[in-house]
């Protein structure tokens, strides 16, 4: 063989094998079509394996039209999957519902792919001739992964849901404000807090959800038991929004597991003129009142009363009292104003037990038992509210033992054991 012939040969050979990787590509064309008018899943099958023996071949893997047709076929595999999860689900009768189930049970792989081929094509294509084809599928794609997260995370799979969420965020950009702050929620639902600690501090970088986002970012290094970080956002949060009511909160939170009572009744004060209708914030302050007139030890013994004792219980009970009257059905509210109650009759009961004077203990005992017939009717409605709290039916066990009152104490009592 001459060196003119074998050259000829060798030419040809290279044209044979670029030409058998074209037929690939128009083969996965027929394939799709195929597919799309038959429905035919032996035809889709025949489409992916034409078309990653193109996308994979050193002729034609770095062709904008390979790469573009290669997100063509994986985005039909991931529709056609979705179309016969929704098949499956013949007992879900509200097409949403069936819609978000089925996405729950289609696998993501496809769209993944999908996405690489795109980015592959864009890579490739200077002249932009498949600019608008690729936008086409990168916006099916990120609405897909959108609705297979949602689909998780109203299932209250939190950790199913980030990564879905996370790859809308990747494939809208750092300007899709609303994907940064589905990932930041749900890292944070999911107990995933290095993750969350990252988007939230995102959101706050691009000056994202004001005050809010600072809250959240401190209550995630609480959760990391990293106080000093947390009180650093805390601090930056406060700083920058100095009027923002949720900072405030957060802010007194943080005061109370510290155990910084004077900081957080200042804050509590400063919510509360903000908020004058909140019945959360006085029960929180009278809260505070309350633990502040009876002390206890860190072993939770009680510890001697303060000097102005009487000034900071009856601030709790104002408290108390008008978070019931903002919420009648405040479990939370009655249950301590019933308790309070119910202490002041226990201290007035000891102390007319020192007294010797028959006139004074009395004096003082009906003053105790004045107290007890306060909390009774408190902690009735209490009881009412939450019918199966075994911490109320104690205390009116108690109370009623006190007054004397019978039937009321054998009546409880049955209650207890039968719950």
């Amino acid at each position: 063989m001459n060196k003119k012939l074998a050259l000829l040969i060798v030419a040809a050979a290279f044209v044979v094998n670029g030409t058998a990787q074209n037929v690939k590509i128009v083969n996965t064309k027929n394939y799709l079509r195929e597919f799309g008018e038959s429905k035919d899943i032996e035809s889709l099958n025949k489409a992916k394996e034409n078309i990653d023996l193109a996308a994979a071949h050193p002729d034609t893997k770095d062709l904008a039209k390979t790469q573009t047709l290669k997100a063509q076929v994986y985005v039909t595999i991931f529709d056609n999957s979705l179309r016969l999860e929704n098949e499956k689900l013949t007992t879900i009768t509200d097409p949403n519902k069936r819609n978000l189930a089925a996405y729950q049970n289609t696998s993501s792989a496809p769209l993944s792919e999908a996405f690489a081929a795109c980015n592959a094509s864009k890579a490739v294509d200077t002249k932009g001739n498949y600019t608008s084809e690729v936008a086409n599928y990168i916006r099916s794609i990120a609405g897909h992964y959108e609705n297979k997260a949602i689909a998780d995370y109203n299932a209250k799979k939190y950790a199913d849901a980030l990564p879905s969420f996370e790859k809308a965020f990747e494939i809208n950009g750092s300007k899709d404000s609303a994907s940064l702050a589905n990932c930041a929620l749900v890292a944070d639902r999911a107990a995933n807090y290095e993750k969350a600690k990252l988007y939230y501090q995102k959101m706050i970088d691009n000056k994202q959800g004001l005050g809010n986002t600072y809250s959240s970012l401190v209550n995630v290094y609480l959760m990391m038991k990293d106080s000093v970080g947390g009180m650093d956002v805390l601090k930056k949060g406060r700083a920058a929004y100095p009027n923002d009511i949720n900072l405030v909160i957060t802010e007194t939170n943080y005061f109370l597991k510290t155990n910084n009572s004077k900081e957080a009744l200042n804050n509590l004060n400063i919510a509360l003129a903000a908020k004058p209708a909140d019945a959360n914030l006085y029960l929180v302050r009278g809260n505070i009142y309350d633990n502040l007139a009876n002390p206890k030890d860190a072993a939770g013994k009680d510890m001697e009363k303060p000097k102005d004792y009487d000034e900071k219980i009856n601030a709790a009970e104002a408290d108390y009292k008008k978070a019931v009257e903002l919420k009648p059905d405040y479990f939370d509210a009655l249950y301590n104003l019933g308790i309070l109650y119910n202490n002041k009759g226990v201290a007035l009961n000891k102390k007319a037990d020192m007294i010797t004077d028959n006139v004074k203990y009395k004096a003082e005992n009906d003053k105790a038992t004045a107290e007890f017939n306060k909390a009774i009717p408190v902690l009735e409605k209490a009881l009412e509210v939450s019918p199966k709290d075994r911490n109320t039916m104690y205390a009116l066990k108690q109370v009623y033992a006190r007054t004397q009152q019978a039937d009321k104490l054998k009546a409880i009592t049955e209650r207890l054991k039968n719950n």
